[in-house]
């Protein structure tokens, strides 16, 4: 056991330094940092002398239609009540989380087919390392993204004289848990295929689902189909990030923090689950397609 966490470490240091050293990392932030800045500089031009009115701004105007016509009024006054950051928040973490899961989704697929893990299983590495280390890279660069959202998102706060409100401060928690989660289902994706095109696909459509299953649930529709949504959203709620991301938030709305420590203690079993099944399916598969 010590040498395979041995081994985790070296590779895992290994990986953050390549990631640093390429420009892919630093061309995700830059995405969601400047998606962060339109969406801000457009939320200061939506307030006028009765508030916030997602109307006087095109960028809004269209989401806030959108959102509207498929969730309600309610949903949109509520995603806006603390001002935009928390809004901000999630949209401008899309991009790096996205970029570190599937990267690291397609690199280990990859390495699986042309036989790198196989080398690395010869020494003291075997392909559980190798994917624990893949995870510690990613959790180690969304600590640091989530840093870099916090200094500019209490920048632009002072320079937009905005609050940033305690739900920005608890959706930065969930999102780090949330993304352990994603992170494991992306190794687990990796560890069912056989090349990194599939293990991708694989990724993105069970993130694609677990997402579709859970807005359905909520959409203003009526009858059969909310019904069917209802029943798929209870069956997948349990193995499903987005139910524990939407649950942590909902309890702290109503000051329940013990069921907000159960969410993210959640997240972390499932998450460990989740790599627990990646260790068998692949000491099953072998490191070698």
């Amino acid at each position: 056991m010590n040498y395979r966490w041995h081994a985790t470490r070296v590779i895992a240091k290994r990986r953050i330094f390549e990631t640093l050293i390429t420009p892919g990392y630093y061309v995700a932030q830059a995405i969601g940092l400047l998606l962060a800045y339109f969406l801000l500089s457009g939320f200061t031009r939506s307030v006028d002398s009765s508030g916030f009115d997602f109307h006087l701004q095109p960028l809004y105007d269209l989401f806030g239609r959108a959102v509207e016509g498929a969730f309600g009024t309610v949903v949109v006054q509520k995603l806006f009540a603390e001002g935009p950051f928390q809004f901000v928040l999630h949209i401008a973490f899309l991009p790096v989380i996205l970029f570190l899961a599937a990267s690291s989704v397609y690199r280990f697929g990859l390495e699986r087919k042309v036989g790198a893990v196989e080398l690395l299983a010869y020494g003291p590495a075997d392909g559980t390392s190798y994917f624990l280390a893949s995870l510690i890279k990613d959790v180690a660069l969304t600590l640091l993204y989530l840093a870099v959202l916090l200094a500019f998102s209490a920048v632009a706060a002072g320079l937009y004289n905005l609050a940033l409100g305690p739900t920005f401060f608890v959706s930065l928690a969930v999102l780090f848990f949330v993304s352990v989660a994603v992170y494991a289902y992306g190794i687990l994706s990796s560890t069912l295929t056989d090349n990194s095109a599939s293990a991708l696909a694989v990724f993105l459509a069970l993130m694609a689902f677990f997402l579709a299953v859970f807005l359905g649930s909520f959409t203003i529709v009526s009858g059969y189909v909310r019904n069917l949504a209802g029943v798929f959203a209870w069956i997948l709620k349990w193995i499903s990030p987005v139910f524990y991301w939407d649950q942590a938030l909902r309890a702290t709305e109503v000051g329940g923090w013990p069921l907000f420590l159960a969410d993210l203690a959640a997240l972390l079993l499932l998450s460990g689950a989740v790599l627990t099944a990646s260790h068998y399916i692949l000491k099953a598969r072998g490191v070698r397609p």
